[in-house]
């Protein structure tokens, strides 16, 4: 959980400091959906299940994240991270490092999900 309470904590330093419209909830949505909610849904659609079931699936994935950090960041939760990365300094340089990485993770994405097969590339 240290990875990805890091993560929610550059989100929320920057979002305080800069008064920027995203937060720690929002940078942690945004890695989940470009890591894992793209190639589920793209398995999921390859399964030939119902529409329906695939549509109430995507609507599920897409409240993970929010529901996990409403639960996960309470009061005493974010107390406890603030403690332990009160002294670190540079939290855009941080921020681009963590936006460069979830660039490459998009990028092998793509790449592994055309080669096998699951994406198509032109019509």
């Amino acid at each position: 959980m240290s990875l990805i309470d890091y993560v929610w904590y550059v989100g929320e330093r920057f979002h305080q400091r800069e008064q920027s419209p995203g937060d720690g909830n929002m940078l942690i949505a945004i890695c989940w959906y470009c890591t894992f909610f793209l190639p589920l849904v793209s398995v999921v659609n390859k399964l030939n299940i119902s529409l329906v079931l695939q549509l109430l699936g995507s609507i599920v994935l897409i409240v993970v994240p929010f529901v996990f950090c409403h639960i996960r960041y309470n009061h005493k939760n974010k107390y406890l991270i603030g403690l332990q990365y009160k002294n670190k300094k540079h939290w855009g340089r941080r921020l681009l490092i963590i936006w460069s990485f979830l660039l490459a993770v998009i990028i092998m994405e793509f790449i592994v999900m055309i080669k096998i097969g699951f994406w198509h590339i032109g019509a």
